[in-house]
Order: structure tokens, then sequence, then C-alpha cells
């Protein structure tokens, strides 16, 4: 089985990394990593891993783990679940927040908008 950790570098972010380790040494599964950056009209792409990416892999190897890193760019959800469907994940790990009340009745969750587009498991982590 793949896992897919989607990363962010925030509090709740790193708890999700934390159980997506404990699960991929569990069950002895291949972790790919996924930070995903807007798009910016005019900026250059990126090569190689991003800083949050360094950070998901230095913890991670600190863990035991060797993961994947994919950087992925645009819609924050989509690209989750664009890189889950590339990699042939079976779950999907995320971290999220409490939404502030704009973003409630905009209906603005990631966790949420994952775990409606993709075919395969989510794990969200608070």
């Amino acid at each position: 089985m793949n896992i897919l950790l989607a990363y962010n570098d925030t509090d709740v972010s790193n708890r999700a990394l934390e159980r997506a380790a404990q699960l991929a040494g569990m069950y002895d599964a291949k972790l790919v990593v996924t930070s995903i950056t807007p798009v910016l009209i005019g900026a250059p792409p990126e090569t190689g891993p991003g800083p949050e990416l360094r950070r998901a892999d230095e913890r991670l190897r600190e863990l035991g783990i060797e993961a994947e890193l994919v950087e992925a760019i645009g819609e924050i959800a989509e690209a989750i679940v664009q890189v889950a469907e590339s990699r042939g994940v079976g779950l999907i790990v995320l971290g999220t927040r409490e939404p502030s009340q704009v973003e409630r009745m905009l209906g603005h969750s990631v966790s949420e908008s994952v775990q409606r587009m993709v075919h395969c498991d989510v794990l969200i982590v608070h």
C-alpha cells in the first residue's frame, strides 16, 4: 500500500506527518509526501523539493522513514487528489484545523474537498 501525506509545515501538518510515518512503519508502506504551491503567474518553477518538503524529509529520516517527495502546483485539494491518483495510494493523510466562519460559509475546507473527490481512504488528523 502507498500512503500520501499532504504536508505544509504547520503544527497540525506535523502531527499528520508523525501519524503517516507511524502507519508507513507499521504496514511497511511506501510513503509519498507532497507539498502544494499555488499557481503564480510569471514565477519560475521550483526545481527539486522546496523548503517544506526538505523539512518533512529531515523529520521522516529522523524517524527512520524514507519517502518520495513530490512538489505539486495548483489548487490545493485538486493537486492532492492528482498526486494520490498518479501514485496509486490507498490512504491520504492530512491535517485539518478549525475553519474560520468565512471558510465555513464558503465551504473552503481542503480536507473535506479531498475526501469528496478521491477514491481512496482519507485520514484527517486534528
